[in-house]
Order: C-alpha cells, then structure tokens, then sequence
C-alpha cells in the first residue's frame, strides 16, 4: 500500500517517546509499503537527519513549526476554533502540500500519528481517503492532571481549554475510519466515544539495540531519562528532587542522581548545586545507552497518558525501575516483577532504597522486565500488528 505518515516532530533522534513510536513505525511499515513522510520541525539543524528518514520512507517533506507564544496562533485558534495546542500546528504552507500530494498521489491511507497534525484529518477524510488516528495518549487528560495542580485563576483558565481540546479530540476519533491506541484504557475510553473498535498498539523497544547489563562499579546510582521540554517530565523531576531525593539521601548518603534531557530548564540550576546530581546534555544519543551507568531508573511520574517507553527500555536493558501507578499506565507488569510501583514520596523513597541496597533483588526484578519485553514488547511484532490493521483498513 501507498501510505502517507503524519508526525508533529522530525522522529529522529530517538530521544523521546514520541519520536521513537513514529521512527520504528515506520521502519517496520516500510518493510510492507510504501512510506511518504509529512513532518513539522522545530529548528533547522533537524533538517541534517533526512538521511535517516529516507532509509524507510519513498519521499520526505518537512514543515517549520512556529513557536507556541506568536500571535498566529491565537489568531488561528480564535477563527476556527480550534484549542491552542492544535492551532499550533494548522499551517496554510503544510494544507496546501498536503492536498496537491493527495491529488497528485494515489494514497490508500493517511495515517495521523499523534493528536497534533490530525489538524488534517477532517480535510483527508472529505477527499474520500482511509484515515489512521495514531493517539499516543488521550491527550486532554495529560493537561486536565496539570491543570488540576494549578491555583486559581490559572487552573480555572487550563480547565477552560483542556474543555476545548476534549471537545475537539473526541470529534477527530469519531471522524476517523480508525484509531489506535497504545494501552487498554485509552482504547476502552475511545471505543466509549466512537461506537468502534480501537486496537491497541503499544510502544515497543527495538530488542537488537538494546542488551541487558549491569553497572560495573562506583557508587549507589539514581538515573531519570526524560526531555525536559515537556510539562509531565519537568513535574515529575521537580517532584523528585523537592520530595523524594532528600529522603533517599537520608538513607544512602553517597547515593547519586544522574538526570539526562536534551533541554535544560532553568529552574534545574539551583539543585545542581548538590553535587551528588549530574546532568547530561544530550541530543543524540537513546535513553538506554545511559542505562549503563546507574542501578535504578525512577518514574515519579503525577501527568501522564499512553505509556513511557523509557521504562520498557530499561526494563530490555534489565534496569529495575521504580514508577508512579500513574508512570507504568498501560504495561502489562505486576509491581515487583520488572517494575516496583510507589506512590507518595515516602513510599517511593523507601522502595529505591530496597533495590539500590539488594543487587540480587536488581538483578531478579531485572531479569525479569527483559523477558516480559521479548514477549510484548518488540518493535517488530508491533510493526507486523499494525500491518494487519492496515490491510483490514
């Protein structure tokens, strides 16, 4: 089949969930049909992975996204009623690419990966063409949780908008032909909504990348992998560091924390005075091959949706991780085998400690995650899954 691949970032590096959903997609699609790639990007030096991206993809087409504070956008979201997060990326340049390569195309589906560039898909859907609805997450219960731990009046004016944007996500799930889902919430909740079956495609990891090892040497280590531009991210950090850490610390003292994003907020600078906390930079490279250097992942996660492949990364790597109830929403794992599950910043200290004291107990817990993810969680059979979805399409 001839399909057309919407994402709302360039899907290379692999350094967030986002992008590495799309990126292995794609790269199992190609095996099966033929990928045509629409993408926005956010700064010109992205534009050096084309290479990359023309691997798996027949032809690649990029589009500069504004920035979020400009007064287009609140134009936008005034005129057509769009929510904020979506009249972002409505670009008159990408609409009229987009249907002169429909027109010019023969397409038999169009798949929207994301709640962002579905902007489009009422547009593809009235010119007679199947559409996908890749949702990465229910994307108005990641900004109602924000928003819910905001004062008034900035919490009445979030709640405002994260109205609009269930109005409006509801609407696309029920436009297209079908959605997918990656966790078994998320698919009940869209099956509620549109009357039709949702599938659920999970976030996998690519298991010939990733092998299971454990840390050499040095002292206790603490590792968070996470892109710090992103709202549930920065929350999950500052909560970490104000609230859990400190109780860590109390327990192990030489214990570390290795925090690795490829954006630094500025807020970060006033723990990094803590001299057992380092931060790395890095725009590159996967979460996993930081993995190496610790002996615990943590996902003290409070905003979430969908689920983080950074914990089925280091579950592969046979890294224990210790997560929020809400942070391993949608894997299939019960706490103690593969992942430890804490809520509360005494509960989750405490069992930090547990592992970090107990290499055997690492070890086990460990194991464990690798095998779960061979079995449910491999790029590949995720890859051949949606195929089928595809073809029934």
């Amino acid at each position: 089949m001839k399909v057309l691949f919407l994402t709302y970032d360039v899907p290379y590096p692999l350094n967030s969930g986002g992008k590495i959903r799309a990126y292995y997609l794609i790269k199992y699609l190609a095996r099966k049909h033929k990928i045509t790639l629409f993408s926005y990007y956010r700064y010109e030096e992205q534009k050096k992975y084309f290479a990359e991206l023309k691997k798996y993809c027949q032809e690649v087409f990029l589009f500069k996204r504004r920035k979020p504070w400009v007064w287009q956008n609140f134009a936008y979201s005034f005129l057509t009623f769009l929510p904020f997060l979506s009249a972002i990326y409505y670009s008159n340049e990408l609409k009229k690419a987009l249907v002169e390569e429909l027109k010019k195309e023969k397409y038999d589906l169009v798949h929207f990966e994301s709640f962002y560039p579905a902007v489009y898909l009422p547009l593809v859907k009235k010119m007679g063409i199947k559409t996908i609805m890749g949702n990465e997450n229910i994307e108005w219960r990641v900004y109602d949780r924000y928003a819910s731990q905001q004062f008034f009046p900035l919490s009445w004016l979030l709640k405002l908008e994260v109205w609009r944007m269930r109005i409006y996500e509801e609407a696309i799930w029920r436009v297209a032909d079908v959605n997918i889902a990656p966790a078994k919430d998320d698919a009940l909740e869209i099956e509620k909504i549109t009357k039709k079956d949702c599938p659920i495609v999970p976030n996998g990891v690519d298991l010939g990348s990733v092998r299971v090892w454990q840390k050499k040497s040095g002292p206790p280590t603490i590792i968070f992998v996470g892109t710090m531009i992103y709202q549930q991210n920065n929350d999950a950090v500052r909560y970490f560091l104000k609230e859990i850490y400190p109780k860590i610390k109390k327990q192990i003292s030489q214990v570390k924390f290795i925090l690795v994003s490829w954006h630094k907020p500025s807020w970060l600078d006033k723990f990094l005075t803590d001299s057992s906390i380092e931060f790395i930079q890095d725009k590159e490279k996967p979460a996993w091959e930081f993995f190496k250097k610790a002996d615990v992942l943590v996902v003290p996660t409070r905003i979430a949706g969908g689920t983080r492949i950074k914990i089925l990364e280091a579950m592969a790597a046979g890294l224990p991780v210790v997560s929020t109830k809400i942070g391993i929403e949608g894997i299939e794992t019960n706490s103690g085998r593969g992942v430890i599950v804490a809520d509360g910043p005494e509960d989750f200290a405490e069992k930090t400690v547990v592992l970090l004291k107990s290499k055997a107990r690492r070890i086990k817990i460990g194991l464990f995650g690798r095998k779960l993810v061979e079995k449910l969680y491999d790029w590949k059979k995720i890859g051949e899954k949606l195929n089928k979805i595809y073809e029934k399409a």
